[in-house]
């Protein structure tokens, strides 16, 4: 059963090929395994393998089909072109483990053909970027191949390239461009076409060639659709101003201070002084002075 997603981007592309079709608005997509007639037995086999991978060719849309069983292919319907409409129209195709001598472990028959083949947006050559699908290095370029191997040592191989932009032994970032989908194929031209594996460390069997086909529609579906970004977080508000100092009010006011009693020089300490005290003082000393004032005048009588 054909499977379907409808892009909200509107992928209406004018191909520069009389024979190319304009690309419709919803991406469908034949299931995994379900291989071109008579070209073979599928693996069926939804998982993905590189999970949050970036689609190999930079701009969509593609066309992942079979490139012998499709038009202009040796296979393909007689009298056909590569550059026919067909090819340029979904639904996407599986083509991994479609006949041929290779070994595959992971393929029914135990051979057939190790990726998958991607046609760019138009039957045009040397025209349509090849990208990195992963962080990685460079660890071979051959005559019509490059291969980039991740952190996790899996391998993605792009081949039928023109134009490579990178050398063995260079770092690449997931997105950079690696070169053009053209038909290089070691002095003997192929069709227009990325050919594309992936290769990892499976349990059991080894180093193997791998099914690309359900991530490639898991990041084909990303290329039409991105992931918005996650939203700004909220800027962050600032420290409210203290309040200003409160008034006091009269209840609040601090209480005047007693004035400090009056002090009298005594022999061991400073005391306070007793009103009383000084009046009886001041009585007294009157007293005698009149005493004496007396006594004096007595005297001068005599």
């Amino acid at each position: 059963m054909m499977r379907r997603i409808t892009s909200a981007l509107v992928l209406a592309t004018s191909m520069t090929l009389a024979s190319s079709a304009a690309a419709e608005d919803t991406f469908t997509f034949e299931p995994a395994g379900a291989l071109a007639p008579t070209s073979g037995t599928g693996r069926e086999d939804d998982r993905v393998y590189v999970p949050a991978m970036r689609f190999p060719i930079e701009s969509g849309p593609a066309y992942a089909n079979s490139q012998v069983w499709g038009h202009g292919g040796n296979s393909g319907p007689k009298g056909s072109g590569q550059c026919d409409a067909e090819n340029y129209s979904y639904p996407w195709r599986d083509n991994y483990c479609e006949s041929r001598s290779w070994a595959m472990p992971l393929c029914p028959s135990g051979t057939g053909h190790q990726g998958q083949d991607i046609r760019a947006a138009t039957c045009e050559k040397d025209v349509h970027w090849v990208v990195s699908a992963s962080d990685g290095t460079v660890t071979n370029i051959g005559s019509y191949s490059v291969y980039v191997t991740a952190s996790d040592g899996t391998r993605f191989d792009y081949l039928h390239m023109s134009e490579v932009t990178v050398k063995e032994g260079d770092d690449v970032k997931r997105g950079q461009r690696l070169g053009k989908v053209s038909n290089q194929f070691g002095g003997t031209p192929t069709t227009v076409h990325l050919h594309f594996n992936i290769r990892q460390n499976v349990a059991g069997v080894g180093f193997v060639f791998v099914p690309p086909y359900a991530s490639l529609v898991d990041s084909y579906k990303e290329l039409l659709n991105p992931t918005p970004p996650p939203p700004d977080p909220p800027p962050t508000a600032a420290p409210a101003a203290p309040p200003p100092p409160k008034e006091p009010t009269s209840q609040e006011l601090p209480a005047e201070p007693e004035p400090e009693p009056q002090m009298v020089d005594s022999g061991c300490a400073s005391a306070p002084a007793s009103t009383s005290t000084g009046a009886l003082a001041l009585v007294l000393g009157v007293t005698v002075a009149g005493a004496i004032r007396r006594r004096a005048g007595r005297r001068a009588a005599r």
